[in-house]
């Protein structure tokens, strides 16, 4: 056997390059093609140098078998010790411009494992010659190898061995790694990798000005103008049989300047002279829409042919486009095809699209499959994989719920760029997933990251924290929303719009204009963003811009109930109900609700309560329902639904639970319902509870209901008798007043009482029989006593002592002790009844029963009390 073979089987190698997960057939035998080769050259040592010069000059491997011949040559050339300059330059060209990787690229998995080792030998043959070129070309053969293959801990040795060396080739590759931070060459030093890569162009390696030239591509302190001057002066200073960076220059057009014309005419001229990168980027925009009347499949041909040059990037974007293009070429087998011979030389963003593909296509689903993907992009360092298995364990049951094993992938694809993780990592804080409680500040710091990385998720919801207060309420605050959402809205955001108008209607970092937030919705309604629809319609309901539309408004509810938003199919259910611009349709309402109630609207569940209490619409009666749809609103935080509960068990719909009334009524007050507050206030004031008096928290509560121009009597109450405040008859006053025109009857009554005696404010009979006679037309009985009175003695209005007796007697059949001791004294003296001693008894006897102390005394009745 010949060199290469000696040394194979002396090694006895079987590592784990020999094995690869290529999806290429089988078609030649490489190695009797080499062993064919090699002993040609054997059999005619006398002619090697020549054939190796020819070679050099012809400087054109684009017939394989030639390069494979070079190959040969050099191999039986470090066999019989007769490398010169000639086989060393040979070696150099035969390994440049990617040559040695076209060969290889659609190798079978034999020809590939025998081609791999074949050049590893021979590196390290030249290696151990002394020419260290050998370290560079060895550290580009494991780093760019295939699956299985590739090894970036030998890629870096290798590299770090020929910098000792002074290898022109690897100070340069070593130089530009470590400028760029690469994560297999450790921490980013740019200093010290821009000295490498300019001591490389001191000992003539032939590439390393193209590597300063992408160093001051990535130098945010070059002015444009001056980089544009260094790549013009490169290209034309380059041999024309040299490489020439032209897509640096068309990079440049596109990157710096948006300039696709110019862009495509240096695209252009790099595939004239041999530069398959340009065939990459060429073939990308014939793809992706840019170029008007491209023709698709030029574009593939140029894409395909990059990639077997092994521009890698070529098959990934060929196989998002055979996916994603939408046109006549889309086809899942070819976007697996190419995104197989990517993922074949380790592009992890293939392997990642591979997963998605058998993970979520319903065709193709292939859990295991879709699975060893992704494993294999998380090996290959995508952090796009590392994010989507985080997904998977959170929010499906294709993977176990292991949410810090979760956390620590978003965590590490949050450190390596991902702009989706910091988003993720956002909500978990978010909604307490990694926290025992929600964590709003830690959830805005991220979502502020994944907005820096251009999240258009995390842009949104960056703007929606700052806009209700998360991030601050000051100017500053409001500014960072208003941006925000207005970078949300360039993006095409629609909720961004929504965000934005709610700024406008509150002035929240814009001047107030409702007009600028109805275009703003009107633009989302416009865009099928349904929740818009619905804001459109409280604006043509309230006619916030003019007269009330509620035709208009009923339009655009049914818009966004079609598109199945709960709190809209409850609107539309209100409309049927309540005949809003249209006529009442029981049947009808009760369908929305229910659909609504079911779609889990709190107000449609709230509603529908309702209506059973009310009896709605042939409903019968149901206090089970009204209880179990009334809490599951009450529990899905819907003010209105916690207090009306809180009302059932205060007053007993099913039975009583103070302490469920108490707590029902606290959450709505907590959410700042002020009959809620009042509830509670009265329930202090007259300790429901029992226990020791708490005055002070009834005068808070109602007082919290006042700020909110809600007012009760409670308040007054609590001034008159100084409870939990200072006594105050003319502030009770001024309460009893503001709570009476508000149709309150406890507040009219205290006030008929505040005019008939004068406290807090003068002596009144007229006034104070108006306020009580109101009081007592709407049952209250204390009222109706006060006012029969009135009409008795003729206080405040004309003497009717018919009326009178009759207001007594009504309310004293119903057990009120005040009138029936009064009338027991009309029946005893005579007053507007005949005089009837029987008949006095008899009430005066009723109202001792009922506890009465002036009856007691006259029927000789005493509570009886242990000494």
């Amino acid at each position: 056997m010949f060199g290469f073979f000696k040394r194979k089987n002396k090694n006895n190698e079987t590592s784990k390059e020999q094995s690869s997960g290529s999806q290429i057939p089988v078609s030649t035998n490489l190695e009797n093609q080499y062993s064919s080769l090699l002993k040609k050259h054997i059999e005619d040592l006398s002619t090697l140098s020549s054939i190796a010069q020819q070679y050099i000059n012809k400087d054109d491997y684009n017939d394989k078998p030639e390069w494979l011949d070079a190959l040969a040559i050099c191999d039986v050339a470090l066999l019989e010790n007769k490398v010169d300059d000639t086989i060393k330059e040979l070696y150099r060209q035969i390994y440049t411009r990617n040559w040695n990787k076209y060969v290889s690229m659609e190798y079978n998995d034999t020809d590939y494992r025998f081609w791999f080792n074949l050049n590893k030998d021979i590196n390290d043959r030249f290696i151990n010659i002394g020419h260290t070129r050998g370290y560079c070309e060895q550290s580009d053969l494991y780093g760019s190898a295939r699956r299985g293959y590739r090894d970036l801990t030998k890629k870096i040795e290798y590299l770090k061995e020929g910098v000792k060396a002074e290898d022109p080739a690897s100070l340069g590759d070593y130089g530009y790694g470590l400028y760029l931070g690469l994560p297999e060459y450790g921490d980013e030093n740019k200093k010290e990798g821009r000295r490498l890569v300019e001591r490389s162009i001191e000992l003539g390696y032939e590439s390393a000005q193209i590597l300063l030239l992408y160093i001051d591509f990535y130098d945010k302190d070059l002015d444009d103008s001056v980089l544009l001057q260094r790549i013009n002066e490169h290209i034309d200073k380059t041999e024309p049989n040299h490489r020439k960076p032209y897509h640096l220059l068309a990079d440049y057009y596109l990157r710096k300047e948006n300039n696709l014309d110019k862009a495509v005419e240096a695209m252009k001229k790099g595939i004239a002279v041999g530069g398959h990168y340009c065939e990459y980027l060429l073939g990308m925009n014939f793809l992706n829409g840019r170029l008007e009347n491209a023709d698709k499949n030029e574009g593939i041909q140029l894409l395909e042919n990059a990639y077997n040059y092994h521009v890698v990037y070529a098959a990934n974007f060929l196989g998002q486009y055979y996916n994603f293009g939408n046109d006549e070429n889309t086809s899942i087998e070819k976007s697996i095809e190419w995104h197989e011979k990517a993922a074949l030389y380790c592009y992890g963003e293939s392997s990642f699209e591979l997963a998605c593909i058998y993970l979520y296509n319903e065709k193709l689903k292939d859990i295991p499959k879709g699975l060893a993907y992704l494993e294999q992009a998380i090996e290959d360092g995508t952090p796009r994989a590392l994010s989507e298995k985080a997904y998977l364990i959170l929010e499906t049951d294709i993977l176990p719920k292991e949410i810090e094993g979760a956390k620590l992938l978003l965590e590490k694809a949050m450190e390596m760029g991902n702009e989706y993780a910091p988003y993720r990592l956002g909500l978990g804080y978010q909604n307490a997933e990694f926290v025992a409680e929600p964590d709003y500040k830690k959830a805005l710091e991220l979502f502020e990251l994944g907005a820096e990385r251009g999240h258009l998720y995390s842009i949104e919801l960056s703007g929606n924290y700052y806009r209700v207060g998360v991030g601050g309420e000051d100017e500053v605050a409001a500014e960072k929303a208003v941006k925000y959402l207005t970078q949300a809205i360039e993006l095409g955001s629609n909720y961004g719009r929504v965000e934005l108008a709610f700024c406008y209607e509150t002035g929240f970092g814009v001047d107030q204009d409702y007009q600028k937030a109805f275009d703003l919705y009107q633009q989302a309604a416009e865009n099928n963003y349904p929740y818009a629809n619905t804001k459109l319609a409280v604006y043509y309901e309230d006619g916030v811009l003019g007269e009330e539309n509620t035709a208009e408004a009923f339009k655009h509810y049914q818009i966004a109930a079609e598109a199945g938003l709960p709190d809209a199919l409850y609107h539309l259910g209100r409309y049927y109900k309540y005949a809003v611009g249209i006529p009442e349709n029981p049947e009808e309402a009760l369908k929305l609700f229910n659909q609504a109630a079911e779609a889990g609207s709190a107000p449609g569940l709230t509603e529908l309560a309702l209506s059973y209490e009310q009896e709605y619409g042939g409903l019968e009666f149901d206090a089970a329902k009204i209880i179990e749809y009334m809490t599951k609103a009450a529990e899905m935080g819907y003010t209105y639904a916690q207090y009306k509960l809180a009302s059932y068990y205060y007053y007993g719909l099913i039975e009583t639970d103070l302490d469920k009334a108490i707590e029902w009524y606290t959450k709505a007050y907590e959410q700042g319902y002020p009959y809620a507050a009042l509830m509670l206030g009265e329930y202090y004031l007259y300790n429901m509870g029992g226990g020791e008096t708490q005055y002070e928290k009834a005068f808070e509560y109602f007082k919290f209901a006042e700020e909110q121009n809600v007012i009760s009597e409670g308040l007054g109450v609590c001034y008159e008798y100084g409870l939990g405040v200072e006594e105050n008859e003319t502030e009770a006053f001024k309460y009893y007043s503001l709570s009476a025109n508000e149709n309150y009857t406890a507040a009219k009554y205290r006030l008929g009482l505040c005019y008939k005696y004068g406290r807090g404010t003068t002596e009144n009979l007229t006034d104070a029989y108006r306020w009580l006679s109101d009081a007592g037309q709407n049952g209250n009985y204390n009222a109706q006593y006060e006012t029969a009175m009135m009409l008795l003695n003729g206080e405040g209005v004309s003497m009717d002592q018919n009326q009178a007796i009759q207001m007594l007697t009504k309310i004293a059949e119903d057990d009120h002790d005040s009138a029936q001791f009064e009338l027991g004294n009309c029946y005893l003296t005579g007053k507007g009844v005949a005089e009837d001693e029987v008949q006095a008894m008899y009430w005066y006897q009723k109202a001792a029963d009922n506890g009465n102390e002036q009856a007691q005394k006259l029927t000789g009745k005493r509570e009886r009390r242990k000494r």
